[in-house]
């Protein structure tokens, strides 16, 4: 019988020391701390890509109606055109020599306030006065001839030959005294030189017109013109507006009709009138025709300068007694021209027959009366909506203008001039 040995070793297969742990089979082998930074590594980019998103995706558009009662009126309305334009001296003289040959002064220069007559500039003469004196020789030559034909009994064919001969003479020496006298250059208005493209010593080369030299320059704005011109005298008292419109607005102008000009060159009022309408069309860089239009300030003004942009509206039309609403309370509902009728505190889709449209009102002839309360209803973005902040409809000023929901000009409404 075996009995056992409680002094016995252990067995051979026990491990030398059962405090040690046991290392693991596995290839990769990470510490517990290791683990615990990796997984706080992979909470932080969680939650950082989690935060991007909520910032960066995009919000929900939502919009907000926003509403206000007003109330037909009866009173005057207005219909206008606008347009934009270029003001200009409506006197302008574009001077040059009608006579050649070198300049020999030049008396004034650009910014310069002359006097009607005053001198510009002046080329030698010698060769005028020459021509005058052989002029003055020619005429007495012709008279001493026909006296000899008158004295010799000539036939009436050699009476009528000298006296023809005497008529040319004298108008060719007219011709060299004019001459003579155009090798001064004189200014055929008061005004500003506006411009000077000659020195002494440049020969011209006369153009023979009477608009130059002897200081009668001729009244023309032109671009071309006055590019190329000696002289330019330009009187900056009185201005015109030289503009164009569409053929729409055309119809709606007549000369005579009132203007008001706005320009930021001066804060005066200023206004005019209608001086012409063109009624051929020039083309615009889109291929759209447009009409040229001239309106001449009232008054004088000191404070212009040649080549400022001015806007214009002229008034086309006045009407009394027109009863109107804000345009935008006009709006259309299965093809008929309807507002918001305001009766105490409900409401009630009122169909409107409407006329003319001045501007931000329009004409109402039937369905409304006198101090009926109709709603506008504006639909703008509200405060949580992606974009800007601004109000869509730009709010209730200007004329209640834009942002309605059913946005737009009235139906039915006649086509016609811009009202103001």
């Amino acid at each position: 019988m075996t009995t056992e040995n409680p002094q016995a070793p252990e067995s051979s297969t026990a491990p030398e020391n059962p405090q040690a742990p046991a290392k693991p089979s596995g290839r990769f082998h990470m510490s517990g701390k290791k683990w615990l930074v990796l997984g706080l590594a992979i909470v932080v980019l969680a939650g950082v890509g989690v935060g991007t998103w909520f910032v960066l995706k995009p919000k929900a558009a939502t919009t907000a109606s926003v509403s206000r009662t007003v109330q037909a009126t009866l009173g005057t309305q207005t219909m206008s055109v606008a347009f934009d334009g270029t003001l200009s001296p409506r006197k302008q003289s574009n001077v040059n020599f009608s006579v050649s040959g070198t300049v020999t002064s030049v008396s004034v220069k650009a910014g310069q306030t002359v006097k009607k007559g005053q001198k510009l500039a002046a080329v030698d003469d010698s060769d005028l006065a020459d021509a005058v004196a052989l002029a003055k020789a020619n005429l007495t030559t012709a008279r001493a001839n026909l006296s000899d034909v008158y004295d010799n009994s000539g036939s009436s064919a050699a009476i009528t030959s000298a006296k023809a001969q005497v008529t040319s003479a004298k108008a060719a020496l007219a011709q060299a005294n004019t001459n003579l006298d155009d090798a001064v250059l004189h200014s055929p208005i008061s005004g500003t030189v506006a411009s000077v493209s000659l020195e002494d010593g440049d020969t011209v080369t006369g153009s023979g017109s009477g608009s130059s030299g002897s200081g009668s320059g001729s009244n023309s704005s032109t671009t071309s013109t006055a590019s190329t011109a000696q002289f330019v005298v330009i009187s900056t008292s009185t201005w015109k507006l030289e503009g164009s419109v569409g053929s729409a607005d055309l119809a709606a102008l007549k000369a005579g009709q009132a203007a008001a000009i706005t320009t930021d060159a001066t804060t005066d009022k200023l206004t005019g009138t209608v001086a012409s309408v063109g009624i051929v069309a020039t083309s615009t860089s889109d291929g759209a025709a447009t009409f040229p239009i001239v309106i001449n300030l009232a008054g004088t003004h000191k404070d212009l300068y040649s080549g400022t942009t001015a806007s214009a509206v002229i008034t086309t039309g006045s009407y009394p007694d027109v009863l109107s609403v804000p345009t935008a309370a006009i709006r259309t509902e299965n093809s008929k021209t309807v507002v918001t009728k305001v009766t105490g505190t409900s409401t009630a889709t009122t169909e409107v027959t409407i006329g003319r449209v001045f501007g931000s009102f329009t004409e109402i002839k039937s369905g409304l009366a006198e101090g009926d309360s109709v709603q506008i209803t504006f639909v703008r973005p509200s405060s949580s909506a992606t974009g800007s902040s601004s109000n869509q409809g730009g709010g209730f000023g200007g004329g209640f203008g834009g942002g309605i929901a059913d946005g737009g000009p009235p139906a039915g409404a006649p086509a016609g001039g811009t009202g103001r």
